[in-house]
């Protein structure tokens, strides 16, 4: 009986130590997070709810971390005797799988702030780039702190469990202790009895879920309470089992019947449902197009200011002198589901990898300009293998890919190679070049200044407070310097630019389940040739509709086989966006949310002051929203799953 009580006092230490250091690393994710907190109502309500339900979460890691200790120390403890070597193994394995725990809750608090979002599955995707993942951690200076809380976090943790383990010495006397079994024996079937509840986290019908976190309108609030392994386990296993898509929500057949009601198409090829053959009137036009991918640019970001002046003032001086799409959004979140909705018009399958070598090969912009006799040259500031960029790109019809073994060693700053004005400089003799042979390109450039780790070059040390907002102004200067030399060339009459964000930032407090900022992104298509500029679009769109928007402003017939429209002829009402785990559909009015981890729909009133879930007052204008973003999903995964995107 003393020897189990030992065990008892030793396992719960353990247990509450490791729940306090969740607590602490939650604590850290609120210091970092005021602006999510400021605006709150009843803020003293939301912690203590919070903190009640983070309770509840936390106790499910620690009862599954606890368990195996549990039952290798509860059985020996009823011979009165427990091994040292046990005791040692047992001091191991809790170290081990709570530095796990800790290492994911530290790496939350950064992520969080970046994508208002736990990790989830699709982090494990930037681990296939060891180096550059590292170089881009690594060089962060802003993350040290959290290095040093989690290495604190582990040593103090590792001490006290070691000096805890040794409270338990074995007994001198072994065997079976018949006075006490009939104590013992009940007692240690209860502790199991209580382990597996704590397993179960919920005395509901079902096991304990994401979704048992929300209690409130408050975004933050309901996120706050979640333990990020939890999260990050949940959604490994949801991505494991193919859950982590829309397939389940709808069939694959009632999916394309919406899609094509959506967007006209009456058609009976079976194989290709989507495709339109799009004819035009008159003589092509023979215009080179100029692409630049704004790496983290969200729309919010071209009001920012410093000192009552902008910090990107000549993107805005072109948007008044061009085509600006105001409503306009990235297809995900992260860098490659940029390039390939931009370029090829299919959106991102929430969390998966979309420049993978087993991916399904694209028409899309590249092939049909390539069949036109055009030159396809993508340039990138760092290494072209990241993402599988270059292998992807060079299949899928473009001709060279320059980066960082194209440019000169010393002009690398980071991990993530030379700075954004280099490249573009680089880009224009590249230009001169092609259009020299008579060559009409395509020319991609993608941004990298805005994504961290940031270097600020000294210049634009005094256009801001923060690092962030001087790399805006960084940007924004670049952008300048490209479209002045273009300027002085040539073949710069004869282009048409596109300017657009890979996808936008978490900026600001954030109202919803999903961060609307983080797709909001800006687009501006500009060109010399274009006469009837500037217009201001309020319809919405998105990076799919790249592709038949410049293949119309081309005059040139095309095969559409993707679910992007010419936003010139076309309308959209409404558009739809992915986000890792979450599905979004925007109207003027709404904004609809899958949360597919949570296995939760929101539906927000976007000109209401609060974020009240109206999902279940509004059933018919959810229903709606969900049909239309869950049937785009559903037919492009189905589309790429087949190889029906060429």
């Amino acid at each position: 009986m003393k020897t189990f009580t030992a065990v008892l006092r030793y396992l719960l230490s353990v247990h509450c130590l490791g729940i306090a250091c969740f607590i602490i690393f939650r604590s850290v994710l609120c210091l970092t997070n005021t602006d999510n907190i400021a605006d709150a109502e009843n803020k003293g309500y939301l912690f203590f709810r919070a903190f009640l339900v983070s309770l509840q979460f936390d106790n499910f890691i620690a009862s599954y971390i606890s368990f195996l200790p549990l039952l290798l120390l509860s059985i020996p403890a009823l011979f009165n005797k427990i091994p040292r070597s046990m005791v040692t193994a047992c001091n191991i394995f809790f170290i081990v799988f709570y530095a796990v725990a800790f290492t994911v809750s530290a790496a939350d608090i950064p992520y969080f702030s970046y994508f208002f979002n736990h990790p989830d599955a699709s982090a494990l995707n930037w681990f296939e780039f060891g180096q550059e993942t590292a170089g881009l951690i690594f060089q962060e200076k802003s993350y040290y702190p959290y290095f040093l809380l989690l290495a604190a976090m582990i040593a103090i943790f590792s001490f006290t469990v070691i000096r805890s383990g040794k409270r338990l010495v074995p007994a001198k006397a072994g065997g079976l202790q018949n006075m006490r079994l009939y104590i013992t024996a009940p007692l240690i079937l209860l502790t199991w009895c209580i382990c597996f509840a704590g397993m179960r986290g919920s005395f509901q019908r079902y096991p304990l879920r994401v979704g048992y976190a929300y209690f409130s309108n408050n975004s933050f609030f309901n996120q706050l309470g979640i333990n990020p392994t939890f999260y990050f386990l949940k959604s490994f296993s949801a991505n494991s089992n193919s859950k982590n898509n829309a397939n389940d929500l709808m069939s694959v057949e009632t999916a394309i019947q919406n899609v094509q009601t959506e967007l006209g198409i009456v058609s009976n090829d079976e194989k290709y449902p989507v495709n339109r053959n799009v004819e035009t009137e008159g003589k092509a036009v023979n215009a080179n197009v100029v692409i630049i991918l704004m790496e983290s640019a969200s729309t919010v970001h071209l009001q920012y200011e410093y000192e009552g002046k902008k910090l990107m003032p000549f993107l805005n001086e072109l948007i008044s002198i061009s085509y600006y799409f105001e409503n306009f959004y990235s297809s995900g979140i992260h860098t490659n589901n940029g390039i390939v909705s931009t370029l090829y018009a299919f959106p991102a399958l929430f969390n998966k990898p979309m420049m993978e070598s087993q991916s399904a090969h694209y028409t899309g912009l590249p092939y049909h300009l390539k069949q036109q006799g055009y030159r396809n040259l993508f340039f990138v500031t760092s290494n072209p293998n990241y993402d599988h960029m270059n292998s992807f790109l060079m299949d899928n019809y473009f001709d060279r890919i320059y980066s960082l073994y194209d440019y000169p060693e010393e002009k690398a700053v980071n991990n993530f190679g030379v700075q954004d004005d280099f490249m573009l400089e680089y880009g224009i003799q590249r230009l001169n070049e092609t259009a020299g042979k008579g060559e009409p390109f395509l020319a991609t450039f993608l941004t990298v200044s805005n994504h961290t780790p940031l270097i600020v070059p000294e210049k634009f040390r005094d256009y801001a407070d923060t690092d962030e907002k001087r790399m805006l102004a960084f940007v924004d200067n670049n952008i300048r310097n490209f479209m002045e030399s273009a300027s002085r060339e040539q073949w710069y009459q004869n282009t048409i630019f596109v300017i657009l964000g890979d996808h936008g930032t978490v900026a600001g407090p954030q109202k919803y389940d999903m961060s609307v900022s983080n797709n909001h992104i800006p687009c501006i298509i500009y060109s010399p040739l274009l006469r009837d500029m500037p217009q201001r679009f309020h319809q919405y769109g998105g990076q799919i509709d790249i592709f038949p928007t410049i293949m119309g402003l081309l005059n040139s017939p095309y095969t559409n086989n993707s679910p992007g429209i010419d936003l010139l002829r076309e309308k959209r009402s409404r558009m739809f966006f992915a986000s890792d785990n979450r599905l979004g559909c925007i109207s003027d009015e709404y904004f609809y949310v899958r949360n597919l981890t949570g296995n939760s729909d929101f539906l927000y009133n976007r000109n209401s002051s609060n974020a009240e879930n109206l999902y279940e007052n509004h059933p018919d204008i959810a229903a709606g929203m969900k049909n239309y973003a869950v049937s785009m999903m559903v037919t492009a995964d189905y589309l790429i799953k087949n190889n029906r995107t060429r």
